[in-house]
């Protein structure tokens, strides 16, 4: 049996271990203390005999409509298929509707089927659209100071990153011009803000009506489906 706790200070080791074993990540040590001691993120562990067998990463983002981001959940190998996912996943929706989230949301890759079942089990649901996630790199230029208004970037310190999402970059039907706008401006501003690269999600579908040099030069980190959860 594991029981489901807050991150203390402590735990950092352990969750260090977990990640290089899971993905071969370090932790960001000081962005692990900021999330611990910040009332809009949180880190959950599970716990078995003592030991740290399991994590999960969530934080607040505000607007427009206030989500609850499940960002990370990993659970050591050994300690898999116990139910032990998905109490991280419901202790963490507890605490995200104390902060007055609206919904939540995961991106889960479309091959991680153990995920997928854990987010289900507890409410999730998807319209399994699958998007690609692609990453630029930083860019030491000068951005346009008018970035679409629609268009929103949201810095993320992860436990393993330091980057920008782009939000809102589908839904506004950009022009070719202002695509290049969009990126340029946030690869700017992670190259100022030393950030490792700026990222939003693309529908396969959606693929064609970006521009093609911006495809190039982009990362495609692999393929998705985005699960959301409702809070009553």
């Amino acid at each position: 049996m594991s029981d489901v706790r807050f991150a203390r200070s402590d735990d950092a080791e352990a969750i260090h271990r977990i990640l290089q074993e899971a993905w071969g990540d370090s932790l960001l040590f000081d962005v692990f203390a900021d999330h611990i001691s910040s009332p809009v993120h949180q880190v959950f562990v599970a716990v078995e005999t003592g030991e740290v067998v399991g994590f999960l990463v969530a934080f607040l983002i505000p607007e427009p409509l206030p989500r609850w981001e499940i960002d990370t959940i990993i659970v050591r190998a050994t300690s898999r298929g116990k139910g032990i996912g998905t109490s991280l996943i419901e202790e963490a929706l507890i605490y995200g509707s104390h902060l007055g989230a609206h919904w939540a949301k995961a991106s889960i890759r479309v091959n991680n089927d153990a995920s997928q079942r854990a987010f289900s089990k507890v409410g999730f649901t998807t319209d399994a659209q699958v998007l690609s996630l692609l990453l630029w790199d930083p860019l030491a230029c000068e951005s346009a100071t008018n970035v679409v208004e629609d268009v929103r970037f949201i810095p993320v310190n992860a436990l393993t990153y330091r980057g920008l999402w782009i939000e809102g970059f589908v839904e506004s039907q950009l022009s070719v011009r202002e695509q290049h706008s969009v990126i340029r401006a946030a690869q700017s501003r992670i190259f100022h803000e030393n950030r490792k690269n700026t990222s939003m999600f693309i529908p396969d579908s959606f693929k064609q009506t970006i521009a093609p040099d911006l495809l190039a030069i982009a990362t495609d980190y692999g393929q998705f489906h985005h699960w959301h959860y409702i809070f009553k």
